[in-house]
């Protein structure tokens, strides 16, 4: 054997093995991490809009849920990629360009750049990792992967270990997600005509606004509402002591803060009798149209990570109690 063959023969190997560790380890390892993380934190509001699109298309109303199913995909190809030399690389091409093509039209449609909730609550922006997964795809086509000579391949172990694999892995997934959902979990239990108020809202200090059930009834919070130091106000689109306190504090507002629309009716809102809302940079949401809600306006609450640190209702907004950030 020539010398210029020998060479080219090193430089296949070194490429196959490259090739092997990207697709049965670090790519593997990476959509385990991410799925992992997903998993614990257990935040479908951290998930990126399209996903929320595609599971109300295909009918997974409740976010949980969605949250465990899109999970549970991820774990479906770690397994293959792990025990399935034979299908690893198009497992792991198939995947990446799904992550890939996700970020795009979070970046480039909906104009998101913060966070992409790929590693949960705590992630990395979008950019980043578009280019971390693109140049894992990149190197995944430009290096074949040597063949696989473990006992993989030899009868159907390969098939028992993925099955064996992703049996443990939904059921994780399932158990950790679950647990964490509120009893009543965005689509409110509260009938049509029924009256809601809130009790004992002192006990609501130190809670979790997900095991909150005036927080569950909100039709949709934002991506970033578990992040930090923030206001959620509950008001009513014609209260008057509600206009007066987003006057006074939000106009130029230095903590994020999301407003909670409250039905004034249980038909609906009174969008032609609304007060001009002056707050420009806050997120804006509504509670659930049907229950007769019966809340002093308005009603503040602080957070933080989630959790709440103060709540008021009837705020005054000339001596705010729970404006603590």
């Amino acid at each position: 054997m020539t010398e210029e063959k020998i060479t080219v023969t090193k430089q296949c190997t070194v490429i196959g093995w490259i090739g092997a560790i990207l697709v049965r380890l670090i790519v593997p390892g990476w959509v385990f991490y991410g799925a992992l993380t997903k998993t614990l934190s257990a935040a479908p509001d951290s998930l990126p809009p399209i996903m929320y699109k595609a599971g109300d298309f295909i009918g997974f109303s409740d976010r949980f849920t969605l949250l465990a199913v899109l999970v549970s995909i991820e774990y479906f190809f770690v397994g293959l990629m792990l025990f399935g030399p034979k299908v690893a690389r198009r497992a792991a091409i198939v995947i990446l360009s799904i992550f890939i093509a996700v970020l795009s039209i979070e970046m480039f449609v909906f104009g998101h750049y913060d966070s992409c909730g790929c590693f949960g609550e705590d992630s990395l922006s979008p950019v980043t990792m578009f280019s971390i997964d693109l140049a894992l795809l990149i190197g995944i086509a430009l290096c074949k992967p040597r063949a696989s000579q473990c006992g993989l391949n030899k009868g159907n172990r390969s098939a028992i270990c993925m099955s064996i694999f992703f049996v443990v892995a939904l059921i994780f997934t399932y158990t950790m997600v679950m647990s964490k959902k509120p009893i009543n979990s965005n689509n409110s239990t509260l009938l049509v005509g029924e009256y809601w108020y809130p009790e004992d809202i002192g006990d609501w200090i130190g809670k979790d606004i997900r095991d909150l059930e005036l927080f569950s009834s909100v039709q949709e919070w934002p991506r970033n509402i578990r992040d930090g130091k923030q206001y959620v106000i509950f008001y009513s689109l014609t209260c008057d002591h509600c206009e007066a306190l987003l006057y006074a504090h939000f106009e130029f507002p230095q903590t994020p803060t999301t407003l909670v629309a409250i039905p004034e009716t249980t038909e609906g809102f009174d969008e032609d009798n609304a007060f001009n809302n002056p707050c420009v940079d806050c997120s804006k949401t509504k509670l659930l149209v049907g229950p007769n809600w019966t809340i002093g306006t308005p009603l503040v609450v602080a957070i933080e990570d989630g959790i709440v640190k103060c709540a008021n209702e009837n705020e005054d907004y000339e001596a705010p109690a729970c404006l603590i950030w």
